[in-house]
Order: structure tokens, then C-alpha cells, then sequence
């Protein structure tokens, strides 16, 4: 099976390069700069102009490209962070459009997040569940309608929902020195849900979104056993042995710029009901033990 994967040298984009290897893909990379080679990768492809992409004699597209969310909301940022997802995905469809269809991929597995749900206190939410309302509920929403374009030519089209990931790089990167420290704590109330996944599991969701025909439209990528912000706090702590005492009152993160603060506060309780009925065992599905498997 021939791969294309956008954003391949990222955190997430790494990892499904190693599982696909491990499936017998040939992967192909797509940068903004196709002369630096990319781990995994067997062939890279220039992304520098979205619009004369190549994505010819591909099985299958996985896009994760994106402007990262975890900076400053400023006004600039939040219209970049947006516009890289739409128009990019956009571009892709576009990009499809102009080959045969004999030399398409048969599924384009476009990303998208739990953010699509919004602030949604302690009501579990499965895939058929409303979109939400405000800035991120309003890019995953047009995210994902960007992708379905390509159902109109015949493309089998999934979008996984990605929760909080937990890995070597990411969040936990961040947290770690504060937690080793002894400086790690609730945010606001602790009482928002954290609806989270382990690196490894997440890549092996998309791999099979890549592989199982029967897989399409959305599909919540996260682990079965959500855990409360106090829960993750208390966890994590204990794993690194360490007390977690600072809190982070809620005013402080509700002043972030551009209500960037709804990023630690608003409450996700997901529930990955599309991979349960497809059978899919996790690896690591409590949170103790995927946070763990990081630290040992």
C-alpha cells in the first residue's frame, strides 16, 4: 500500500510513519521543502505549492498538516490557524480533482479534533454529536466539511478526532520539567474532562482508518477511559512520584489572548464509539498506564 501523509515530520506524523512501516506501507512525505529527507519516509514530495501537488498513484492521503494551536491566539494567529486547515484541505481536493480517477487515492483520512464538540460539561459525546460553539468548534466543523469534497469523486473520506495525545513530545513535553519540579496542579476547577490518547494507539486508529473499507466520516481517536483534569493532575504526579500543589485559577487561563484559555478549560467527555464497534483494542487504554509507558 502507497501512503501519502502530510505534516510526516511531526509529532503525530512520525509515529504513523513507523506504524505504516510496520504494515508494509511505501510512504510517501509531503513538505514545504521536499529536498530534506524525513525519517520512514521512502519518497517526499513538495507541498510548496498546494495547488500543483502531486498526489498521483496514491492508495490512500493522510493529511495532518496544520498551523499549531498551542501559541498565543492573537488575531493573526487564530486567521492562520484556521486558513491552514481549510484552505490546505481544500487545496488537496482540488488536487484530486485534476487527476483520473484510476490514479486517485481510495481514502483520504483528513484530520480533525474533539475540539469540534466545545465546551460540553460532563455530557459524553459520541460521533453523531452536535458540533459546538466558538473558535474551535467553528475550524474543526469547516475542517471537515473542507475534506468532504472529495466524496463527490469517489473517495472514501474519515476524520478522526483527535483528543489530548499523550507521547514524548506534545503536551506532555511541557508538563514534565513543571511536574518533576513539583510545580504541576489542577487548572480552574480540575472538574473538566480530559478526553486523551497514547501516541501509539492514536497512529494504529489512522492506520486502521488507512486499511478498513467499512471506516468512514468521523471518528472520535481517543482512548475509552476519559480522565477529569484533578484525575490527570493526581495521576500523572504519582507516576513521576512527585506532589502536584500549584493550581492555575481559571481567571489566569480565561485572560489568555483570543479566548485561548478554552483550550485547558472546556470540558470533552468523548466516547470512541465508531472504534469499539469496529473491535479495536487499545493498547494502552487507562491512564495510568499509558502515562507509564512514557516515563520508564
Amino acid at each position: 500500500m502507497k501512503v501519502g501523509i502530510t505534516g510526516a515530520s511531526g509529532f503525530l506524523g512520525s509515529a504513523i510513519i513507523a506504524e505504516g512501516k510496520s504494515r508494509g506501507w511505501t510512504v510517501v512525505a509531503y513538505s514545504r521543502d521536499p529536498s530534506r529527507p524525513i525519517d520512514g519516509a521512502d519518497e517526499v514530495r513538495s507541498l510548496a505549492d498546494p495547488g500543483a501537488v502531486d498526489l498521483g498513484d496514491l492508495d490512500a492521503l493522510v493529511h495532518l498538516a496544520g498551523e499549531p494551536i498551542s501559541t498565543l491566539w492573537t488575531k493573526d494567529r487564530k486567521r492562520r490557524i484556521l486558513e491552514s486547515r481549510v484552505d490546505l484541505t481544500s487545496d488537496l481536493v482540488e488536487a484530486m480533482s485534476t487527476i483520473t480517477r484510476s490514479r486517485r487515492p481510495g481514502v483520504f483520512v483528513s484530520a480533525s479534533a474533539i475540539g469540534f464538540y466545545g465546551d460540553r460539561a460532563d455530557e459524553p459525546m459520541e460521533e453523531e454529536s452536535d458540533v459546538g460553539f466558538g473558535f474551535l468548534p467553528q475550524v474543526c466543523r469547516d475542517w471537515e466539511a473542507a475534506s468532504a469534497g472529495a466524496v463527490k469523486l469517489g473517495v472514501r473520506v474519515v476524520n478522526p478526532r483527535v483528543g489530548l495525545v499523550l507521547g514524548h513530545g506534545g503536551l506532555l513535553r511541557r508538563l514534565r520539567p513543571l511536574f518533576r519540579l513539583g510545580l504541576g496542579g489542577r487548572l480552574g476547577s480540575g472538574r473538566q474532562w480530559m478526553s486523551w490518547i497514547h501516541i501509539a494507539d492514536l497512529a494504529r486508529i489512522f492506520a486502521e482508518c488507512v486499511e478498513n473499507p467499512s471506516i468512514h466520516g468521523a471518528v472520535n481517536a481517543v482512548a475509552p477511559h476519559p480522565a477529569t483534569n484533578r484525575e490527570f493532575t493526581r495521576v500523572y504526579a504519582r507516576v513521576l512520584g512527585r506532589k502536584a500543589w500549584f493550581p492555575v485559577p481559571a481567571f489566569l487561563l480565561k485572560r489568555l489572548p483570543g479566548g485561548m484559555g478554552r483550550l485547558f478549560l472546556d470540558s470533552q467527555r468523548v466516547e470512541p464509539a465508531v472504534m469499539k464497534a469496529f473491535g479495536f483494542e487499545w493498547r494502552y487504554p487507562d491512564l495510568e498506564s499509558a502515562l507509564r509507558s512514557l516515563e520508564d
